[in-house]
């Protein structure tokens, strides 16, 4: 009977949670009367809603359930990729935000591909770095449907194919009708509703191994290397060091991160974002890293070894298991608010990509009614596309995401960083550097990567884009008009 309940219960929240969000998606279509409305939310969106949308795209059921999972594995070193997070935010909206949202207005830019066009006067930037972002945007995608097809199956008992057809029609409900507005909306009620779950794991966890010292005198006693920093050169220290850049500084040139600093409506607003975006930053990752340390001692105690376990399956079946029915409610209504902040932010984006990018310029006439109808109906395709993959995972959750980040990061970085501070940065550098970052870390992936070498892909990759880009517009003559 106490199963039954509690499965009554899991579907309650579950059935609240998209009549919310249907809700959002109603208040947000009211405020969609034009294109840059849907795109960009009309440069309108102010710094608190913004600041807590950032972090809650920027961390997403992939952290709670697919690196969770791992640091059960890694160990209490897996904190270390949380903490740089804030350092990123920091950087995001003091040193690129201010020239990034006055950049994006003056050009009236709507998607990252179209800034990168009319900053550099190219269409073959625009047709290029637009099928990176359609191509390479839909494995993070798929790993966050992934997430949180696990948690809902292991949490609630449903088959996993039911959990991730879920995310899928949360998603529709709301991204379809009101676009940023929508979006940003949804992500400020999410990021408050998936710390306040994380947070309160992480606590719960530590109480139940007799608080702080106890907890990691435990863990030090099952493994010695889950409360100490790897050695240099081994496997796990090449992942840490690795995830540390990809997830950390690699977020500075994702598409979707720099539609959310982008498009803030005043300076004073960006400094508001700033504020919380850098607390919630810190707070979430090193929660979530913590929890799924502890997750190791905790589930040892039930006879179940995490070390046989699947990384994405640990955390989803520590919280069944380990916690009170209230906890669990909450732990999954954060997943859901987690996966599902991060998803529509790439739905949403890739969609406006697409339309605006791609299917747009080989129109010749295309209105913009015509336009927001298509956006909406690619949104759509998206999300059952993804869910379709997500039914059968090509790998784990944290290999989809660094890879998505490393490609993306190592392909933009450069174009993106000198289009702000370079004033003779031109097209030829920035398709040069999209295309040296794209190959650097594309063929590091495939004949490099650890355990191969102890470095990532996204180090090469990266410092090939800003090189290639400064030194081709440096030999190339002034900015192209």
């Amino acid at each position: 009977m106490s199963d039954l309940m509690d499965s009554a219960l899991y579907i309650v929240v579950i059935v609240f949670y998209m009549v919310a969000l249907a809700a959002v998606g109603w208040l947000g279509k009211k405020k969609v009367s034009s294109i840059s409305d849907w795109y960009v939310g009309g440069f309108k969106i102010g710094g608190v809603v913004m600041g807590v949308a950032f972090f809650a795209t920027y961390f997403s059921a992939v952290l709670m359930i697919g690196f969770a999972g791992s640091a059960s594995k890694w160990g209490m070193s897996a904190t270390v990729i949380g903490m740089w997070h804030a350092v990123s935010a920091v950087i995001a909206f003091a040193v690129l935000a201010p020239s990034l949202s006055k950049a994006f207005r003056e050009l009236n830019a709507m998607t990252f591909s179209e800034f990168l066009s009319l900053r550099y006067g190219s269409k073959t930037l625009r047709y290029a770095s637009a099928l990176i972002i359609a191509i390479f945007i839909i494995p993070y995608t798929v790993s966050a449907f992934i997430a949180m097809g696990s948690a809902i199956s292991t949490i609630v008992g449903t088959p996993f194919w039911m959990g991730v057809l879920v995310a899928g029609a949360i998603i529709a409900v709301y991204v379809f009708s009101g676009g940023l507005f929508s979006a940003t909306l949804a992500e400020f009620i999410q990021g408050i509703v998936m710390t306040i779950a994380v947070v309160a794991v992480w606590v719960f966890s530590y109480s139940l191994l007799g608080g702080f010292v106890q907890a990691h005198e435990t863990m030090a006693a099952i493994d010695i290397r889950s409360v100490t920093f790897p050695a240099f050169g081994t496997n796990t220290w090449s992942v840490i060091i690795g995830l540390t850049a990809v997830m950390g500084f690699g977020m500075l040139a994702q598409p979707q991160m720099v539609l959310r600093y982008a498009t803030i409506s005043s300076r004073m607003n960006i400094k508001r974002a700033l504020l919380i975006a850098t607390f919630g930053s810190l707070l979430f990752p090193l929660a979530a890293y913590s929890y799924g340390a502890l997750s190791r001692p905790i589930l040892a105690k039930f006879g179940i070894d995490v070390m046989t376990l699947k990384d994405d399956l640990i955390v989803p079946l520590f919280v069944k298991t380990a916690f009170p029915p209230w906890l669990s409610v909450l732990f999954l209504a954060g997943i859901m608010c987690a996966a599902t902040s991060t998803i529509d932010a790439l739905i949403h984006m890739t969609a406006g990509t697409l339309t605006r990018d791609l299917v747009r310029p080989a129109s010749k006439i295309m209105s913009d009614k015509t336009q927001l109808r298509m956006t909406k109906l690619i949104s759509l395709i998206l999300s059952l596309g993804c869910c379709i993959i997500a039914i059968y995972p090509p790998g784990l959750i944290y290999q989809l995401t660094a890879y998505t980040w490393q490609v993306l990061s190592s392909s933009f970085m450069g174009p993106l960083v000198m289009a702000l501070f370079y004033r003779r940065a031109n097209k030829y550098g920035a398709l040069a550097g999209m295309v040296a970052g794209f190959a650097s870390a594309q063929l590091w992936y495939l004949f490099l990567a650890p355990p191969a070498t102890p470095i990532y892909p996204f180090f090469p990759g990266v410092a090939a884009s800003l090189i290639v880009t400064y030194l081709v517009s440096r030999f190339t003559g002034p900015k192209q008009a």
